[in-house]
């Protein structure tokens, strides 16, 4: 099932995001030598923490919605998943408020929404090493976010 082409059926069902996922892994393991397993969380609290999981497996941690919850098990992910064969998401609403020393800097992707003029700043000097002209890199930024807002799926 292609989740971008049939979005609107998805929306109409009113299918959870859980159950969804679900399906999907189900349809892919009928398919597929390999299985994969999916868990879900309500709290923070209830994540196994990194050391808990098999090596031997491709794992994926998705972190959604824990802008309000400690961060400090979406930390230990992202300092020691590496070492569990762990990839992170993390689906933050802001930058800003996720912790600089582990999160921050050891992701290697960010998927932004327009920023203002002061956040642009902060992030091209978190970010951005020296000998890249700021206002080359400034205009990609607004480039791109300019082109992921005109993103559609029709």
């Amino acid at each position: 099932m292609n989740l971008f082409e049939n979005q609107n059926e998805i929306q109409q069902e009113q299918i959870s995001p859980s159950v969804l996922i679900k399906e999907l892994a189900k349809d892919r393991h009928s398919r597929s030598k390999e299985p994969i397993e999916c868990s879900f969380y309500e709290s923070a609290d209830d994540v196994p923490d990194p050391k808990e999981l098999p090596p031997e497996q491709k794992n994926l941690m998705i972190f959604d919605d824990l802008l309000l919850q400690k961060q400090n098990k979406c930390e230990a992910y992202y300092v020691r998943g590496k070492h569990s064969n762990c990839d992170c998401l993390h689906l933050g609403q802001n930058y800003f408020k996720l912790p600089c020393q582990t999160i921050r800097e050891n992701a290697n992707f960010f998927c932004l929404f327009p920023q203002d003029q002061k956040n642009i700043d902060h992030m091209f000097n978190d970010h951005v090493y020296m000998g890249y002209d700021e206002r080359t890199v400034q205009k990609t930024l607004q480039t791109r976010v300019v082109e992921a807002t005109q993103f559609r799926c029709d």
